[in-house]
């Protein structure tokens, strides 16, 4: 109320003066966002010109890749896949895309891609560890501990590899994944072998899966099949030791030697 009294016992000469120094206020405020806005248009230009002219320089040139943890992958194939052009900067290389192309490869199970200023490129690929043979009719395929196909078999580096028989017999290519319920229960049978005692005794060469779970063996250097229960597999391989011992005490001859009964051990003489 006093305010609206002492405005309006302003002249006009000074309410003049009054909407001059808002204006000014106002005109003195906008000037001062605008060299705000300027100043950092201009740093943002002048950032990205160093910016260009850095990356596009020569001295973030890629002169040096340096390449570890493959094994079966040769470095011109890593080279292929990476597709690096010439005389581009590290600052230019799209570390994402070059990752993923490389991941796509069936051997290969993960993959790090570091810059090393100024000029260097380091590549870490870990990749798929053979585990098994899988068999589908003519093909023969390895695969890894996740099931993925890797590659076809080397008949000199995959010699000691369990050869899984698949009772259907569908096409197999490297990088699918195989997600059969008797390669996931092969792969859990191999495990609980391996952490057996049996497991530096005797090695198996072959096994086929039931749908049931239940599996035939074929080990070595045994001449008798064995069959395993879809059961506990640590149990079952725990009664096998005892019969092999007995086995060989009384030099017996057996086709087939059955440990999926909870009780008891089935043994089929050969005659």
């Amino acid at each position: 109320m006093l305010l609206m009294v002492a405005r309006g016992s302003l002249g006009p000469a000074q309410r003049k003066r009054l909407r001059f120094k808002h204006w000014m206020h106002r005109i003195w405020f906008l000037g001062k966002c605008g060299a705000v806005l300027a100043l950092g248009a201009a740093l943002v230009w002048s950032g990205y010109t160093v910016f260009e002219l850095v990356r596009d320089s020569g001295y973030l040139r890629v002169r040096n890749l340096h390449i570890t943890g493959h094994n079966d992958l040769s470095r011109n194939d890593i080279l292929y896949l990476l597709a690096i052009p010439d005389k581009v900067s590290l600052l230019q290389l799209d570390l994402t895309r070059m990752g993923a192309r490389l991941k796509r490869h069936p051997q290969v199970q993960t993959v790090m891609l570091h810059r090393r200023f100024p000029d260097t490129l380091q590549v870490m690929i870990q990749e798929r560890i053979p585990r098994m043979v899988v068999v589908s009719g003519t093909q023969r395929m390895v695969v890894d501990r996740e099931g993925v196909v890797i590659r076809p078999v080397k008949p000199t580096e995959d010699q000691a590899l369990t050869h899984l028989l698949l009772r259907r017999k569908p096409a197999l290519a490297p990088g699918m994944h195989l997600r059969q319920t008797e390669v996931r229960r092969a792969l859990e049978l191999l495990q609980a072998y391996e952490e057996s005692e049996l497991a530096d005794t005797l090695r198996v060469v072959s096994l086929t899966v039931q749908d049931s779970g239940a599996s035939r063996w074929t080990i070595d250097p045994y001449p008798f099949t064995l069959q395993v229960g879809e059961g506990r597999v640590d149990e079952q391989l725990k009664r096998l030791p005892p019969v092999l011992q007995y086995l060989q005490h009384r030099d017996l001859a057996v086709r087939q030697v059955d440990v999926s009964y909870r009780k008891r051990v089935v043994v089929i003489p050969e005659t």
